[in-house]
């Protein structure tokens, strides 16, 4: 499983660390070596509850995903008491995996911000906008629409960063259509869809005008 995750999340541009047991991650997070940790509920050497409550001491700053098989999950519900950003069960679904890893990022960026994301940043604030109000919607009320939005926010950001300014407007239309189905079903609060229709607008208003 180790070798599943590195290899993908390398392939995604990660710079990956392994650890072979609780300890090791604990050190690692110690000496400030991870942004983030993707941690089995089942480890050698130190059990996930008490990583979670140990981290937690350390600090603040680095996200946990819990991984767990189906019967773990319960347990792994109880370590978002402790602070846990986030579990995934096995077998993966890679598309939410990539999604909460983009989150937990994303949350650990406006931290060292220490406040919203800057207004000259219209991709970084957009993609944040849509992670926090997709999260907000929980993981069954419009799970479906809020995974599209998350994609599609990625997307838009990639296309800008990669000058195909086209691709880009497409992926924020489709934001925009996809805000328009989360509010009609009432998924989406009035303040949190003004919120990301202010995001895309901004973004819209950095793309080149085409001649």
């Amino acid at each position: 499983m180790r070798e599943v995750l590195t290899e993908y999340f390398a392939t995604e541009g990660y710079a990956v660390e392994v650890a072979g047991s609780g300890i090791e991650a604990l050190t690692a997070v110690r000496d400030g070596r991870a942004d983030l940790v993707l941690l089995d509920v089942r480890m050698p050497g130190l059990t996930a509850y008490k990583f979670s409550a140990g981290s937690a001491e350390l600090t603040e700053s680095v996200p946990v995903i819990m991984v767990t098989a189906n019967e773990d999950v319960g347990l792994a519900k109880e370590t978002l008491k402790l602070g846990a950003f986030d579990y995934v069960a096995k077998p993966f679904d890679f598309d939410y995996l990539d999604r909460a890893v983009a989150a937990a990022l994303a949350r650990v960026d406006e931290k060292a911000a220490a406040g919203p994301v800057p207004d000259d940043d219209p991709w970084k604030r957009l993609t944040h906008t849509v992670f926090r109000v997709v999260r907000a919607m929980g993981r069954r009320r419009g799970h479906a629409t809020g995974q599209r939005l998350e994609t599609a926010a990625l997307a838009a950001a990639r296309g800008a960063a990669a000058a195909r300014g086209a691709v880009a407007g497409e992926d924020l239309a489709e934001i925009a259509m996809l805000l328009d189905l989360a509010a009609e079903f009432g998924d989406l609060p009035a303040a949190d869809r003004a919120l990301v229709e202010s995001a895309i607008e901004a973004a819209r208003r950095s793309l080149p005008v085409p001649r």
